[in-house]
């Protein structure tokens, strides 16, 4: 219940409440949240307060609402180890959900001044290979990626290859022995910009998550630099400390 004389904003005891029954599966995925007049009468709080804890949870990706029909739980954010190397398609494999891509642009591009630095690559470097990705779990939006490869003008990707595999670690793995075997990635926050938003489905504005990694071979050679921006919603990073 919703103590008047915690010090605690009773909007935030609410928030607290509703995340707790989220996590708990009392409020399931995609169904709809109790109604303003509901979680009026069950905590005695105005529609103020519920509001105001209402927009909190849709900042934070717990909930959704659908303009004219309600508010709903958001599916499950998927959760990606930090300490772990894996591709987006391992990710999706590893969670049970069906990777998938949507290609929008690929070629080989003259490097611009970060990728060469990122890369490490000689400044006359004349060109790497540029695949733009949207990538998808069960056919929705997870991310946007792009990614720089530091491969010779004699290797190559085709198309074909990355529609058949899905995964560029495998083809770099399969095709050219090139073992992705250590990275260094950074995160950051960031919202979506009207391109982003209609290409991952989400509003202008939305919250969503920066990686950048630079990936190394087995050789220490730098071969990938990617970045990923994937939907605050749907995504989220862990990592255990020791000591």
């Amino acid at each position: 219940m919703i103590d008047p004389y915690n010090a605690l904003p009773k909007y935030y005891q609410l928030v607290n409440i509703l995340k707790k029954k989220i996590d708990k599966g009392e409020l399931v995925e995609n169904e709809a949240i109790p109604s303003e007049r509901e979680l009026e009468e069950l905590y005695n709080i105005s529609r103020t307060t519920i509001r105001q804890a209402i927009s909190i949870l849709i900042r934070q990706g717990y909930i959704y609402s659908e303009h004219g029909k309600g508010t709903f739980v958001s599916p499950q954010k998927l959760q990606k180890g930090i300490l772990e190397l894996t591709s987006f398609s391992e990710d999706m494999r590893n969670r049970g959900l069906e990777p998938g891509q949507v290609i929008l642009e690929m070629g080989r591009i003259k490097p611009p001044g970060e990728v060469v630095e990122r890369l490490e690559l000689p400044p006359a470097t004349q060109s790497v290979i540029k695949i733009e990705r949207i990538r998808l779990g069960n056919n929705i939006p997870m991310g946007i990626q792009d990614s720089y490869l530091a491969l010779s003008e004699e290797q190559s990707i085709s198309r074909e290859e990355l529609q058949r595999t899905g995964s560029i670690y495998a083809i770099l793995q399969e095709k050219y022995n090139i073992i992705p075997k250590e990275a260094e990635e950074t995160l950051e926050v960031t919202v979506a910009t009207q391109h982003e938003a209609e290409l991952l489905q989400v509003s202008e504005g939305s919250p969503l998550l920066l990686s950048e990694r630079i990936l190394w071979s087995q050789y220490r050679q730098a071969v990938e630099f990617v970045k990923i921006l994937y939907r605050g919603d749907r995504y989220k990073y862990t990592v255990r400390l020791t000591r």
